[in-house]
């Protein structure tokens, strides 16, 4: 169902962008996709985690939670929401990304437990 919602998303970009709903340049056409992409991710991640029948998956809740971050970040400086300089917008991706980056490994890490495999025997 998810996969379809990704079509569903991409198909209605397509949409916009071509009969001019939007006026989207290439960058900020791929800015949403790409925001679409990481919600669908993060959207996906967090089912298949809560969903009783699969396994607990932290590091993919962490990973695609940072993804959606950081393309939030870049659309908003993509379409202006913000007046960043370059260098400004860089420090500040790289700072919540790192922060996100570290958090989420520090959740992750608090779920996830090692199992050390007997040595094999050749």
């Amino acid at each position: 169902m998810l996969a379809a919602l990704g079509v569903l998303v991409a198909t209605a970009t397509v949409f916009l962008t071509t009969f001019t709903v939007v006026d989207w340049s290439a960058a900020q056409t791929a800015l949403v996709t790409a925001e679409a992409s990481a919600v669908l991710g993060f959207v996906a991640a967090l089912v298949a985690h809560f969903k009783p029948a699969t396994a607990k998956e932290h590091v993919a809740l962490a990973g695609t939670f940072t993804a959606v971050v950081s393309a939030t970040l870049a659309l908003g400086t993509g379409f202006g929401w913000w007046e960043l300089t370059q260098e400004q917008t860089g420090a500040l991706l790289g700072m919540i990304t790192a922060i996100i980056g570290v958090a989420g490994a520090m959740f992750a890490r608090q779920h996830v437990t090692a199992e050390i495999s007997p040595p094999s025997s050749k």
